[in-house]
């Protein structure tokens, strides 16, 4: 399961929808797999929001708007981290992705680098 819950509380639809938005954008950079899509389709499953991929191609992916839903830095970190997640779908996350990651967390007053947040991903300390 990709989402993960907290107690009683979820994600609300707007904010799945906002976040499959900017996972299906991010796996595009490097051209979107069928890994990537089956780990977007799970998010979207998970969250309990019924939109299919080829609907979420359509609508543009805004950082701002995603900035506006995601209310809270846990959120913006969770997303990030599930970002990384399904960039690693295809096996590997590229130097196109990590730009783009990079670019994300600046817009989303993330500070920590991409690179601690892979380290929390892996469950292992960083240098």
């Amino acid at each position: 399961m990709i989402v993960q819950r907290h107690a009683e509380k979820e994600l609300r639809p707007d904010q799945v929808r906002a976040m499959a938005q900017g996972l299906y954008h991010l796996a595009q950079i490097d051209g979107i797999d069928d890994r990537e899509k089956d780990l977007i389709r799970e998010f979207l499953q998970d969250g309990k929001v019924d939109l299919d991929l080829d609907a979420l191609a359509k609508v543009p992916f805004s950082p701002e708007g995603l900035l506006a839903t995601l209310d809270t830095i846990f959120l913006r970190k969770t997303f990030l981290k599930v970002c990384l997640f399904v960039a690693r779908g295809d096996g590997e996350i590229s130097q196109a992705e990590l730009a783009e990651l990079r670019r994300l967390a600046q817009t989303l007053g993330i500070t920590d680098p991409i690179e601690v947040l892979i380290s929390e991903l892996e469950n292992r300390p960083t240098e």
